[in-house]
């Protein structure tokens, strides 16, 4: 998942020449050419922006295997393009499942012959390295990640930094990883000593999404890496140009076959990850569809699972609470990060109280603080939808909301932004008159689309609260202490936001209850996620002690 604090504050502009060999878009079946923007439609002052910022970025990426860049064996090259612009960023390999399996392969002699052999110092020596490698290519990355995703430059300097946050701190969990004394008792306790001791899996499968590239990927490379396994990565065909680039600083630095990756489809390279006999363990991120998609197919051999997968996230506000800070927060909440992320606040339960004069101070914010535009610029808060079928998608839930009777408080259009080729943009909407079980306060939107229910009795506000088949994230807006402590203890997520919201924090552990998920992230958690306990019993008399 793709995430940040609402503090952040700090924009990253990268200014280059531009490689006129690029122009003009790659076609395949994935992506036409209204996929993202409109070349001929960009304003001249934005076409050469983007062409400056893309000018790093190499024309071609084979994929990564082995420690080498090798072609597709039977698979096709394909485009990746400028959310705003249309143009081709880069062409790249798209893998198969036989190229997972060259991709198994190499991950398997890496961890036999070195990467599980290390002391765990001597890998936490290697994430640290890869740390601060990233950090010194942090404006490129967290560019490509603008240019291709469409999230603001204001957003993915954060994301790019958690990656190196994350390595750094699985470094010191690896580095304080020790052996489990075991208690004995009865007759072996005078003559047993037991103990326990974590080992990897060996070969594991990472998935990820492209709401955020790199900081998907960091969160889960690194533990991963620290726990000992070798990896075999797939990162989503919307978000991948970053990931290739994050390969090339792995090439640097990390033993041949350590890191392989192979992009692809889910169909095609996901689902061969997730039942490959080779691969002991998969951690996804990704929809609750792809997670159960994902369960099924690990259970050809029984493979161990992680997912972090959707939501429908509660933000409730009482009465008591300061409405102009808490606006902000709401407004962060599921507007930040253009509304495609999976902890979004995306149900507002809002007291009868302040209803009416909440409804305006928000509309007021998210108009004032959401401008959208050129993701590559500091001002943009909002920018496109990851492409025209996502637009499609959300359009049609706020449509359809509509049509069965929700008001549309604010927003609900996508605007044809002058000068920015058509991209996929989506107004800052607030539909309230929902019911609970409508469609849209059910299903996950994945785009800025707020859903408002009023309530008054508190009971009943914390069952519709609950009462999704999602449970990743929450959100309370109060002073009041008392009720922090008891609405937490009620709510079925696995993260309770007080005054804040996606206020992400390395070494904190974040997943979810019910449909979104399973397994904890960013916190040592997750470093056990991905290795095997085995219990050691030594018998140390002379003698078979009675049971």
């Amino acid at each position: 998942m793709d995430r940040a604090s609402c503090e952040i504050s700090y924009s990253i502009v990268l200014l280059l020449p531009w490689n006129t060999s690029r122009v003009g878009s790659v076609m395949s079946s994935m992506q036409t050419r209204n996929y993202r923007g409109r070349t001929d439609d960009v304003n001249d002052d934005v076409l050469e922006r983007h062409r400056e910022a893309a000018e790093p970025i190499q024309d071609r990426y084979q994929l990564y295997i082995g420690g080498e860049w090798v072609e597709t064996e039977d698979g096709d090259v394909v485009g990746s393009l400028d959310a705003i612009t249309g143009e081709t960023l880069a062409e790249y390999h798209r893998g198969t499942a036989t190229d997972v399996d060259r991709a198994v392969d190499a991950a398997e002699e890496a961890y036999e012959s070195e990467w599980g052999d290390l002391s765990c110092s001597e890998r936490a020596e290697y994430l640290e390295e890869l740390a601060d490698a990233i950090e010194e290519r942090g404006e490129l990355l967290s560019t490509i990640d603008t240019l291709e995703t469409g999230f603001p430059i204001l957003t993915t300097p954060a994301l790019v930094q958690q990656t190196a946050d994350q390595l750094r701190y699985f470094a010191s969990v690896a580095r304080s990883a020790d052996k489990g004394a075991v208690p004995s008792a009865g007759e072996m306790e005078k003559c047993h000593h037991i103990y326990t001791k974590e080992e990897p899996y060996g070969v594991v499968g990472l998935i990820t999404p492209w709401n955020g590239p790199l900081g998907n990927l960091g969160v889960k490379l690194a533990p991963a890496l620290a726990a000992g396994n070798t990896v075999v990565y797939k990162p989503s065909p919307r978000g991948v140009i970053s990931s290739f680039e994050a390969m090339k600083i792995i090439d640097d630095i990390l033993p041949a076959g350590t890191v392989n990756m192979v992009p692809g489809t889910g169909p095609d390279v996901g689902e061969a990850i997730s039942s490959h006999t080779r691969i002991r363990k998969v951690s996804l991120t990704g929809s609750t569809g792809a997670g159960q998609s994902v369960m099924k197919n690990a259970a050809s051999n029984i493979k161990a699972v992680s997912l972090e997968l959707g939501g429908k996230s509660p933000s409730i506000v009482f009465p008591d609470a300061d409405l102009e800070t808490t606006a902000q927060g709401v407004a962060m909440g599921i507007y930040g990060f253009n509304g495609e992320v999976c902890t979004a606040g995306s149900r507002l339960f809002l007291h009868e109280d302040v209803y009416d004069e909440f409804l305006e101070v928000l509309a007021e914010t998210a108009g004032h603080l959401f401008q959208m535009g050129d993701p590559l610029e500091e001002g943009t808060m909002l920018g496109p939808l990851i492409d025209h079928e996502h637009l499609d998608r959300v359009q049609s839930y706020v449509d359809g909301a509509v049509e069965d009777g929700a008001t549309l408080y604010m927003g609900g259009e996508s605007p044809d932004i002058e000068g920015l080729g058509g991209a996929p943009f989506f107004e800052p909407t607030i539909l309230t008159d929902v019911d609970n079980d409508d469609t849209v306060a059910c299903e996950e939107v994945f785009g800025p689309v707020l859903t408002v229910l009023e309530w008054s009795d508190r009971e009943e506000m914390l069952e519709l609260a609950n009462d999704t088949e999602y449970g990743l994230a929450s959100g309370i807006w109060t002073t009041d202490l008392r009720t922090v402590h008891t609405v937490s203890d009620e709510l079925e997520a696995g993260v309770v936001w007080v005054n804040c919201y996606n206020a992400f924090q390395t070494g904190v552990p974040h997943g979810g209850y019910k449909q979104s998920g399973m397994g904890r992230e960013m916190n040592k958690m997750a470093y056990h996620e991905y290795r095997q306990t085995k219990t050691v019993n030594i018998n140390l008399s002379d003698t078979w002690p009675r049971m």
